[in-house]
């Protein structure tokens, strides 16, 4: 080894550290369960607050955006139609979409206050993603209400993207809801977008 290569030697071995690809963590069914706790955590630190129903949907709609993959979401409910709209509507349909869900299912979630939720298995679901099963105790001592979390990295990271409560999948129904919506607006995009922000308004 030359006097110049010895030199060089520590600082070619940071450059090689640099370059290295980083190994990307696995994310399997503990992973996916131990995410699924936070993400309920979360939830019910401002369900069971004094807060009101207005701002428990605002910050259940912060949670949603940080949580679940909100642009694939977007675009799955508005199925083949996303292909035909401009770089415009794409957006705005995202960011009304964002305020639907967050005003129809927060106000869902709020009747969770002062409930546990027991996991009570995961498994890895291939194509689906890895779907952790919990369950609801519910107040008055019925059946729990059954709640699936299904989970997805393909975006680059971690995230909810379907809730499948009690056999019915979110995802779905609010695909039919969306498509609905657009039949009846014979296709226009722009009136769609409109409804789901006057749905918002209407409902804080």
């Amino acid at each position: 080894m030359t006097c110049l290569t010895r030199l060089l030697a520590p600082f070619l071995v940071i450059i090689g550290l640099v370059q290295a690809p980083v190994q990307a963590q696995e994310f399997g069914p503990p992973q996916a369960e131990a995410l699924t706790e936070t993400i309920v955590e979360e939830m019910l630190v401002f369900i069971d607050s004094d807060m009101s129903l207005e701002g428990k949907v605002a910050e259940f709609q912060k949670l949603i955006v940080k949580r679940a993959d909100m642009p694939t979401i977007a675009r799955f409910t508005l199925g083949v139609t996303w292909r035909t709209t401009s770089e415009a509507q794409q957006t705005a349909y995202k960011a009304a979409f964002d305020g639907y869900i967050a005003n129809k299912y927060g106000r869902q979630f709020t009747r969770f206050d002062n409930q546990t939720i027991d996991i009570v298995s995961s498994f890895d679901a291939g194509r689906r993603g890895m779907v952790v099963m919990t369950e609801f105790d519910q107040k008055d001592g019925s059946e729990p209400i059954r709640l699936e979390w299904q989970y997805s990295d393909r975006s680059g990271s971690p995230k909810l993207v379907d809730l499948i409560m009690e056999g019915v999948s979110l995802l779905s129904s609010e695909r039919q809801e969306i498509g609905a919506k657009l039949e009846r607006y014979n296709g226009d995009v722009d009136r769609l977008i409109e409804d789901l922000e006057n749905t918002s308004l209407r409902a804080s």
